[in-house]
């Protein structure tokens, strides 16, 4: 389950086609429509977004009901699912390098972490999957379009009332509910900023690294409570099996002993 976090593989180019669009002239049809179409080819899942609403005059925008659908071989319909994802930009900045987000949030996302009977996890198959779509090292390439991409900086990236499902039914266990405090994952794109495409994939890294960290977590807790619980049980077992064995014993040594007094009286 290594980078658990494939669910910021979704936020990766999710949020990196969004930042990228931050562009003049972006419509937000336009907008939704690469969300879904760069989402859904780099994850190799399909990803859906409800609506998409730039105001670049107000300095707001807002990704609403965004979904990713689950991997082959899994129970959960869906990997991740959010309500909004908002943005709060800084009008000045449109202007001027970098372009300042003075604060990203992921508001009401619901992470669904699952593990199948061979012990791998859905997070798994995606990261696979992205790290696939990732272009290979191509300094001239990666310069050229890096050109046509403005620099973006966010000072504030916050995942706000995350709900953790960990589905451990294939193993044997439960599907156990978590709803993880808020984050705040600090500063992303130095004081320069960076292309948005590479924005994407450092705030899909921190994300995908954090929600994985809070997942080892509640798992190793789970599992932990689980190993207690059915050792008691078993304790208890073998307390009453020994328990009747020597009150049987001591039964007949009682008897014995009686028997024997009775004798000598």
């Amino acid at each position: 389950m290594n980078k658990l976090a494939a669910f910021a593989i979704a936020i990766l180019l999710i949020s990196g086609a969004a930042l990228w669009l931050l562009a003049p002239g972006a419509f937000n049809d336009f907008i939704k429509n690469q969300i879904e179409t760069i989402g859904s080819d780099t994850t190799q899942q399909t990803v859906k977004v409800n609506k998409v609403d730039f105001q670049l005059t107000k300095g707001m925008a807002a990704i609403n009901g965004l979904s990713i659908s689950n991997s082959k071989g899994y129970q959960q319909p869906n990997l991740f699912t959010l309500g909004e994802i908002s943005l709060d930009i800084d009008i000045a900045s449109l202007a001027k390098d970098p372009i300042i987000v003075e604060s990203f949030t992921i508001n009401d996302a619901k992470a669904f972490v699952e593990m199948n009977k061979s012990g791998h996890a859905n997070f798994q198959e995606v990261i696979k999957a992205i790290n696939s779509k990732l272009p290979k090292t191509d300094t001239a390439t990666t310069t050229n379009d890096a050109q046509q991409e403005p620099n973006i900086r966010v000072d504030k990236l916050i995942l706000s009332g995350i709900g953790l499902t960990l589905d451990l039914r294939q193993l044997g266990y439960k599907e156990y509910q978590e709803k993880l405090p808020l984050i705040n994952l600090g500063a992303i794109g130095g004081e320069k900023g960076l292309p948005a495409s590479k924005l994407g994939i450092e705030i899909s890294k921190k994300i995908l690294a954090n929600i994985w960290q809070q997942a080892k977590k509640v798992q190793a807790k789970k599992l932990k409570a689980k190993a207690k619980e059915q050792l008691k049980k078993e304790v208890k077992k073998l307390k009453d099996k020994y328990k009747d064995k020597y009150k049987d014993k001591a039964k007949k040594k009682l008897g014995a002993l009686l028997d024997k007094f009775k004798n000598q009286t």
